[in-house]
Protein backbone atom coordinates (compact mmCIF):
# COMPACT_ATOMS: atom_id res chain seq x y z
CA UNK A 1 0.00 0.00 0.00
CA UNK A 2 2.85 2.30 0.46
CA UNK A 3 4.37 1.72 -2.33
CA UNK A 4 0.85 2.52 -4.51
CA UNK A 5 0.05 5.57 -2.49
CA UNK A 6 3.85 6.70 -3.10
CA UNK A 7 3.61 6.14 -6.69
CA UNK A 8 -0.39 7.51 -6.81
CA UNK A 9 0.67 10.66 -5.35
CA UNK A 10 3.30 11.30 -8.34
CA UNK A 11 1.15 10.79 -10.84
CA UNK A 12 -1.51 12.83 -9.03
CA UNK A 13 0.96 15.73 -8.90
CA UNK A 14 1.81 15.72 -12.82
CA UNK A 15 -2.06 14.67 -13.82
CA UNK A 16 -3.12 18.00 -11.88
CA UNK A 17 -0.68 19.76 -13.69
CA UNK A 18 -1.98 18.21 -16.96
CA UNK A 19 -5.60 18.88 -15.90
CA UNK A 20 -6.15 15.35 -16.73
CA UNK A 21 -7.70 12.71 -14.75
CA UNK A 22 -7.20 10.25 -17.28
CA UNK A 23 -3.40 9.55 -16.22
CA UNK A 24 -4.43 9.19 -12.38
CA UNK A 25 -7.26 6.94 -13.13
CA UNK A 26 -5.15 3.48 -12.59
CA UNK A 27 -3.43 4.51 -9.84
CA UNK A 28 -6.96 5.19 -7.91
CA UNK A 29 -8.44 2.22 -9.11
CA UNK A 30 -5.86 0.04 -7.06
CA UNK A 31 -5.75 2.59 -4.08
CA UNK A 32 -9.59 1.65 -4.20
CA UNK A 33 -9.40 -1.80 -4.37
CA UNK A 34 -6.77 -1.83 -1.17
CA UNK A 35 -9.23 0.49 0.53
CA UNK A 36 -12.04 -2.62 0.36
CA UNK A 37 -9.82 -5.18 1.17
CA UNK A 38 -8.49 -3.16 4.29
CA UNK A 39 -12.04 -2.97 5.17
CA UNK A 40 -12.33 -7.17 4.94
CA UNK A 41 -10.18 -7.37 7.92
CA UNK A 42 -12.25 -5.39 10.23
CA UNK A 43 -15.29 -7.88 9.27
CA UNK A 44 -17.67 -7.58 10.60
CA UNK A 45 -18.77 -4.48 9.81
CA UNK A 46 -22.00 -2.80 9.09
CA UNK A 47 -20.85 -1.00 6.38
CA UNK A 48 -17.94 -1.21 3.76
CA UNK A 49 -16.75 2.23 4.91
CA UNK A 50 -17.16 2.22 8.18
CA UNK A 51 -13.46 1.18 9.25
CA UNK A 52 -12.25 3.62 7.07
CA UNK A 53 -14.02 6.79 8.99
CA UNK A 54 -12.78 4.54 12.43
CA UNK A 55 -9.30 5.34 11.78
CA UNK A 56 -9.81 9.19 11.85
CA UNK A 57 -13.25 9.56 13.92
CA UNK A 58 -13.02 6.06 16.49
CA UNK A 59 -16.59 4.79 17.24
CA UNK A 60 -18.35 6.92 14.60
CA UNK A 61 -20.51 4.86 12.23
CA UNK A 62 -20.97 5.63 8.45
CA UNK A 63 -24.83 5.85 9.38
CA UNK A 64 -24.71 8.65 12.25
CA UNK A 65 -22.48 10.14 9.47
CA UNK A 66 -24.90 10.59 6.73
CA UNK A 67 -27.60 11.29 8.99
CA UNK A 68 -25.97 14.07 10.44
CA UNK A 69 -25.10 15.46 6.78
CA UNK A 70 -28.48 14.57 5.41
CA UNK A 71 -29.57 17.31 7.96
CA UNK A 72 -27.24 19.50 7.39
CA UNK A 73 -27.69 19.35 3.10
CA UNK A 74 -30.56 20.92 2.81
CA UNK A 75 -30.15 23.88 5.00
CA UNK A 76 -26.82 24.95 4.16
CA UNK A 77 -27.93 24.76 0.09
CA UNK A 78 -31.03 26.64 1.23
CA UNK A 79 -29.10 29.22 2.83
CA UNK A 80 -26.55 29.67 0.01
CA UNK A 81 -29.49 30.11 -2.53
CA UNK A 82 -31.03 32.99 0.44
CA UNK A 83 -27.90 34.59 0.40
CA UNK A 84 -27.24 34.66 -3.76
CA UNK A 85 -30.43 36.24 -3.79
CA UNK A 86 -29.26 39.11 -1.73
CA UNK A 87 -27.33 42.14 -2.97
CA UNK A 88 -23.52 40.53 -2.44
CA UNK A 89 -20.46 41.97 -0.80
CA UNK A 90 -17.99 44.17 -1.73
CA UNK A 91 -14.26 42.50 -0.71
CA UNK A 92 -12.36 44.17 -3.39
CA UNK A 93 -10.47 46.43 -1.38
CA UNK A 94 -9.14 42.95 -0.20
CA UNK A 95 -7.53 42.18 -3.25
CA UNK A 96 -4.43 44.47 -3.26
CA UNK A 97 -0.74 44.48 -1.99
CA UNK A 98 -0.51 43.26 1.65
CA UNK A 99 3.55 43.20 2.25
CA UNK A 100 4.38 40.12 3.88
CA UNK A 101 5.79 41.05 6.97
CA UNK A 102 3.25 43.15 8.49
CA UNK A 103 0.93 40.23 7.19
CA UNK A 104 3.44 38.15 9.35
CA UNK A 105 3.81 40.35 12.38
CA UNK A 106 -0.25 40.79 13.10
CA UNK A 107 -0.46 37.39 12.44
CA UNK A 108 2.08 36.32 15.28
CA UNK A 109 0.29 39.32 17.35
CA UNK A 110 -2.84 37.78 17.63
CA UNK A 111 -2.20 34.57 18.62
CA UNK A 112 0.14 35.52 20.84
CA UNK A 113 -2.86 37.57 22.84
CA UNK A 114 -5.02 33.87 21.99
CA UNK A 115 -2.06 32.72 24.42
CA UNK A 116 0.52 30.47 22.22
CA UNK A 117 3.68 30.02 23.68
CA UNK A 118 6.05 30.85 22.12
CA UNK A 119 8.71 29.29 24.63
CA UNK A 120 7.06 25.80 23.11
CA UNK A 121 7.00 26.65 19.53
CA UNK A 122 7.51 28.67 16.68
CA UNK A 123 6.00 29.55 13.39
CA UNK A 124 7.38 28.90 10.09
CA UNK A 125 6.26 29.47 6.41
CA UNK A 126 5.24 26.22 4.42
CA UNK A 127 3.34 25.51 0.74
CA UNK A 128 0.32 23.94 3.21
CA UNK A 129 -0.20 25.13 7.02
CA UNK A 130 0.11 22.57 8.97
CA UNK A 131 0.79 21.46 12.82
CA UNK A 132 3.35 19.31 14.11
CA UNK A 133 4.24 18.52 17.35
CA UNK A 134 7.73 16.97 18.62
CA UNK A 135 7.15 16.42 22.48
CA UNK A 136 5.10 17.92 25.24
CA UNK A 137 6.81 21.22 24.76
CA UNK A 138 7.60 21.82 21.52
CA UNK A 139 4.38 22.57 19.36
CA UNK A 140 5.45 24.00 15.96
CA UNK A 141 2.97 25.41 12.99
CA UNK A 142 3.24 26.97 9.78
CA UNK A 143 1.26 29.11 7.75
CA UNK A 144 1.40 30.72 3.93
CA UNK A 145 1.36 34.33 3.12
CA UNK A 146 0.06 35.67 -0.19
CA UNK A 147 0.54 39.32 -0.57
CA UNK A 148 -2.58 39.71 -2.49
CA UNK A 149 -4.78 37.98 -0.32
CA UNK A 150 -4.60 39.29 3.30
CA UNK A 151 -6.99 36.21 4.77
CA UNK A 152 -4.80 33.20 3.68
CA UNK A 153 -1.89 33.79 6.23
CA UNK A 154 -4.39 35.63 8.99
CA UNK A 155 -6.96 32.84 9.00
CA UNK A 156 -4.64 30.12 8.42
CA UNK A 157 -2.22 30.90 11.19
CA UNK A 158 -5.41 31.26 13.38
CA UNK A 159 -6.06 27.78 12.11
CA UNK A 160 -2.62 26.40 13.32
CA UNK A 161 -2.89 27.74 16.54
CA UNK A 162 -5.85 26.64 17.42
CA UNK A 163 -4.46 22.90 16.76
CA UNK A 164 -1.14 23.96 18.74
CA UNK A 165 -2.95 25.39 21.91
CA UNK A 166 -5.15 21.64 21.49
CA UNK A 167 -1.47 19.80 21.53
CA UNK A 168 0.29 22.06 24.35
CA UNK A 169 -3.12 21.64 26.55
CA UNK A 170 -2.68 17.95 26.65
CA UNK A 171 -2.42 16.27 30.37
CA UNK A 172 1.70 15.50 30.77
CA UNK A 173 0.83 12.43 32.47
CA UNK A 174 -0.43 11.23 29.48
CA UNK A 175 3.14 11.86 27.92
CA UNK A 176 4.54 8.38 25.85
CA UNK A 177 1.13 6.62 25.61
CA UNK A 178 -1.72 5.94 23.46
CA UNK A 179 -3.60 8.74 25.33
CA UNK A 180 -1.34 11.57 24.12
CA UNK A 181 -2.91 12.45 21.22
CA UNK A 182 -6.31 14.44 20.53
CA UNK A 183 -9.49 12.33 20.81
CA UNK A 184 -9.94 12.46 16.83
CA UNK A 185 -9.36 14.29 14.00
CA UNK A 186 -13.20 15.81 14.21
CA UNK A 187 -12.65 17.40 17.64
CA UNK A 188 -8.91 18.54 16.77
CA UNK A 189 -10.30 20.33 13.65
CA UNK A 190 -13.48 22.07 16.07
CA UNK A 191 -10.39 23.65 18.02
CA UNK A 192 -8.82 25.15 14.82
CA UNK A 193 -11.83 26.22 13.40
CA UNK A 194 -12.97 27.77 16.28
CA UNK A 195 -10.25 30.04 16.76
CA UNK A 196 -10.00 30.84 12.75
CA UNK A 197 -13.96 31.71 12.42
CA UNK A 198 -15.87 31.58 15.63
CA UNK A 199 -13.09 34.22 17.49
CA UNK A 200 -11.25 35.30 14.41
CA UNK A 201 -13.96 36.47 11.91
CA UNK A 202 -16.88 37.06 14.49
CA UNK A 203 -17.41 41.10 14.91
CA UNK A 204 -16.47 41.42 19.00
CA UNK A 205 -12.73 40.25 17.87
CA UNK A 206 -12.38 42.88 14.72
CA UNK A 207 -13.53 45.46 17.12
CA UNK A 208 -10.87 44.86 19.35
CA UNK A 209 -7.99 44.50 16.75
CA UNK A 210 -9.28 46.14 13.77
CA UNK A 211 -7.22 49.67 14.56
CA UNK A 212 -4.40 47.50 14.98
CA UNK A 213 -4.77 46.03 11.60
CA UNK A 214 -5.83 49.23 10.20
CA UNK A 215 -2.21 50.78 11.84
CA UNK A 216 -0.31 47.76 10.22
CA UNK A 217 -2.04 48.78 6.75
CA UNK A 218 -3.08 52.38 6.58
CA UNK A 219 -2.80 53.08 3.22
CA UNK A 220 -4.83 49.62 2.39
CA UNK A 221 -7.59 49.88 5.18
CA UNK A 222 -7.30 52.98 6.72
CA UNK A 223 -10.60 54.70 5.08
CA UNK A 224 -12.43 51.11 5.29
CA UNK A 225 -15.05 51.14 7.90
CA UNK A 226 -14.93 48.40 10.22
CA UNK A 227 -18.68 47.04 9.20
CA UNK A 228 -17.25 46.81 5.64
CA UNK A 229 -14.40 45.00 6.46
CA UNK A 230 -16.11 42.30 8.91
CA UNK A 231 -18.62 41.59 6.06
CA UNK A 232 -15.92 41.36 3.33
CA UNK A 233 -13.76 38.63 5.30
CA UNK A 234 -17.18 36.67 5.48
CA UNK A 235 -18.27 37.07 2.24
CA UNK A 236 -19.84 34.19 0.86
CA UNK A 237 -19.58 33.41 -2.69
CA UNK A 238 -19.65 29.18 -4.08
CA UNK A 239 -16.24 28.54 -5.72
CA UNK A 240 -13.99 25.53 -7.15
CA UNK A 241 -11.42 25.34 -3.99
CA UNK A 242 -12.07 23.54 -0.89
CA UNK A 243 -9.45 25.20 1.32
CA UNK A 244 -10.26 28.80 -0.05
CA UNK A 245 -14.16 27.75 0.63
CA UNK A 246 -16.17 30.20 3.33
CA UNK A 247 -18.27 29.15 6.25
CA UNK A 248 -21.00 29.25 4.24
CA UNK A 249 -20.12 26.44 1.64
CA UNK A 250 -17.38 24.77 3.13
CA UNK A 251 -19.43 22.06 4.32
CA UNK A 252 -21.00 21.12 1.37
CA UNK A 253 -17.13 20.73 -0.55
CA UNK A 254 -17.23 17.89 1.89
CA UNK A 255 -20.22 16.34 1.36
CA UNK A 256 -19.52 15.55 -2.08
CA UNK A 257 -16.53 13.88 -1.34
CA UNK A 258 -18.39 11.92 1.38
CA UNK A 259 -21.15 10.50 -1.16
CA UNK A 260 -18.25 9.95 -3.94
CA UNK A 261 -16.20 8.08 -1.45
CA UNK A 262 -18.82 5.70 -0.43
CA UNK A 263 -20.25 5.06 -3.62
CA UNK A 264 -16.21 4.23 -4.75
CA UNK A 265 -15.99 1.54 -2.02
CA UNK A 266 -19.45 0.01 -2.35
CA UNK A 267 -19.07 -0.40 -6.14
CA UNK A 268 -22.05 1.49 -7.42
CA UNK A 269 -19.36 4.46 -8.48
CA UNK A 270 -16.37 3.37 -10.98
CA UNK A 271 -13.38 5.21 -10.79
CA UNK A 272 -13.45 6.49 -14.66
CA UNK A 273 -16.99 7.79 -13.69
CA UNK A 274 -15.74 9.87 -11.30
CA UNK A 275 -14.98 13.24 -13.23
CA UNK A 276 -18.50 12.98 -14.24
CA UNK A 277 -19.84 11.83 -11.13
CA UNK A 278 -18.01 14.89 -9.15
CA UNK A 279 -19.15 17.72 -11.69
CA UNK A 280 -22.94 16.75 -11.29
CA UNK A 281 -22.89 16.99 -7.70
CA UNK A 282 -20.63 20.39 -7.93
CA UNK A 283 -23.61 21.86 -9.86
CA UNK A 284 -26.23 20.45 -7.63
CA UNK A 285 -24.70 21.80 -4.39
CA UNK A 286 -23.06 24.53 -5.06
CA UNK A 287 -24.11 25.57 -8.83
CA UNK A 288 -20.39 25.86 -10.66
CA UNK A 289 -19.35 23.36 -12.71
CA UNK A 290 -15.60 23.10 -12.85
CA UNK A 291 -13.67 23.87 -16.29
CA UNK A 292 -11.31 21.36 -15.72
CA UNK A 293 -10.46 18.03 -13.42
CA UNK A 294 -7.55 20.11 -11.75
CA UNK A 295 -10.42 22.44 -10.32
CA UNK A 296 -12.65 19.86 -9.98
CA UNK A 297 -11.90 15.84 -8.88
CA UNK A 298 -8.34 16.33 -8.88
CA UNK A 299 -7.50 19.45 -6.13
CA UNK A 300 -7.05 17.18 -3.17
CA UNK A 301 -4.32 14.69 -2.25
CA UNK A 302 -5.44 12.85 -0.06
CA UNK A 303 -7.18 10.13 -2.26
CA UNK A 304 -3.75 9.53 -4.02
CA UNK A 305 -2.33 9.15 -0.20
CA UNK A 306 -5.34 6.47 0.11
CA UNK A 307 -6.91 8.68 2.88
CA UNK A 308 -10.41 7.48 2.43
CA UNK A 309 -12.71 8.69 5.69
CA UNK A 310 -10.27 11.65 6.25
CA UNK A 311 -12.66 14.24 4.27
CA UNK A 312 -15.58 13.49 6.82
CA UNK A 313 -13.92 14.88 10.03
CA UNK A 314 -13.71 18.66 8.42
CA UNK A 315 -17.23 18.88 8.26
CA UNK A 316 -17.48 16.86 11.49
CA UNK A 317 -14.91 19.40 13.23
CA UNK A 318 -17.16 22.40 12.34
CA UNK A 319 -19.99 21.10 13.96
CA UNK A 320 -18.51 20.35 16.99
CA UNK A 321 -16.98 23.94 17.28
CA UNK A 322 -20.36 25.32 17.60
CA UNK A 323 -21.81 23.19 19.88
CA UNK A 324 -18.95 23.47 22.49
CA UNK A 325 -19.22 27.39 21.48
CA UNK A 326 -22.88 27.15 22.69
CA UNK A 327 -21.74 25.11 25.85
CA UNK A 328 -18.68 28.25 26.76
CA UNK A 329 -21.31 30.77 25.98
CA UNK A 330 -23.61 29.32 28.86
CA UNK A 331 -20.40 28.78 31.08
CA UNK A 332 -19.05 32.21 30.08
CA UNK A 333 -21.92 34.53 29.81
CA UNK A 334 -19.28 37.87 28.73
CA UNK A 335 -17.38 35.50 26.74
CA UNK A 336 -17.91 38.12 23.79
CA UNK A 337 -17.45 41.22 26.27
CA UNK A 338 -14.11 39.69 26.64
CA UNK A 339 -13.01 39.31 23.18
CA UNK A 340 -14.00 42.62 22.43
CA UNK A 341 -11.73 44.15 25.31
CA UNK A 342 -8.76 41.53 23.45
CA UNK A 343 -8.98 38.93 26.29
CA UNK A 344 -8.75 35.15 25.83
CA UNK A 345 -7.71 33.56 28.92
CA UNK A 346 -11.14 32.19 30.10
CA UNK A 347 -11.76 30.69 26.49
CA UNK A 348 -7.88 28.85 26.89
CA UNK A 349 -8.82 27.84 29.68
CA UNK A 350 -12.37 26.82 29.59
CA UNK A 351 -11.23 24.54 26.79
CA UNK A 352 -7.87 23.34 28.61
CA UNK A 353 -9.90 21.58 31.24
CA UNK A 354 -12.68 20.47 29.16
CA UNK A 355 -10.97 19.80 25.92
CA UNK A 356 -7.70 19.67 25.83
CA UNK A 357 -6.54 17.55 29.11
CA UNK A 358 -8.05 14.77 28.05
CA UNK A 359 -6.11 13.61 25.49
CA UNK A 360 -7.39 10.22 23.67
CA UNK A 361 -8.78 9.14 26.95
CA UNK A 362 -12.58 9.97 25.19
CA UNK A 363 -13.74 8.55 21.92
CA UNK A 364 -15.14 11.59 20.18
CA UNK A 365 -19.01 11.14 20.45
CA UNK A 366 -18.24 10.14 24.37
CA UNK A 367 -16.18 13.13 24.64
CA UNK A 368 -19.04 15.57 22.91
CA UNK A 369 -21.60 14.29 24.93
CA UNK A 370 -19.52 13.82 28.12
CA UNK A 371 -19.16 18.03 27.55
CA UNK A 372 -22.38 19.34 25.78
CA UNK A 373 -25.10 17.12 26.97
CA UNK A 374 -25.01 15.57 23.42
CA UNK A 375 -23.57 13.36 20.86
CA UNK A 376 -22.86 15.34 17.76
CA UNK A 377 -25.57 17.39 16.57
CA UNK A 378 -25.49 19.94 13.44
CA UNK A 379 -28.45 22.33 15.00
CA UNK A 380 -25.77 24.59 16.76
CA UNK A 381 -23.90 24.75 14.01
CA UNK A 382 -26.74 25.68 11.42
CA UNK A 383 -27.78 28.68 14.01
CA UNK A 384 -24.81 29.58 13.89
CA UNK A 385 -24.83 30.24 10.11
CA UNK A 386 -28.31 31.02 10.10
CA UNK A 387 -28.02 33.87 12.44
CA UNK A 388 -24.26 35.23 11.15
CA UNK A 389 -25.08 34.79 7.81
CA UNK A 390 -28.67 36.20 8.38
CA UNK A 391 -27.56 39.68 9.86
CA UNK A 392 -25.02 40.44 7.08
CA UNK A 393 -26.76 39.40 4.47
CA UNK A 394 -30.13 40.74 6.01
CA UNK A 395 -32.04 37.72 5.13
Amino acid sequence: FTEVTTLAQEAWVKARQQADFRPFQPHLERIVEMRREYSEFFKPYTHVYDPQLDDFEPGMKTAEVQAIFDEVRPRQVALLKAIQSRPQVDDSFLQQEFPEKAQWDFGVEVITRFGYDWQKGRQDKSAHPFTTSFGVGDVRITTRVDTRRLGTALFGTMHECGHALYDLGLDPAYHRTPLRHGASMAVHESQSRMWENLVGRSLPFWKFFYKRLQEYFPSQLGNVPLEAFYKAINKVQPSFIRVEADEATYNLHIMLRLELEIALLEGSLEVKDLPAAWNEKFQSYLGLTPPNDALGVLQDIHWSSGYFGYFPTYALGNLVSAQLWEKIHADIPDLEGQIEKGEFGALLSWLRENVHRWGRLYEPQDLVEKITGSRITPQPYLRYLERKYGEIYVL
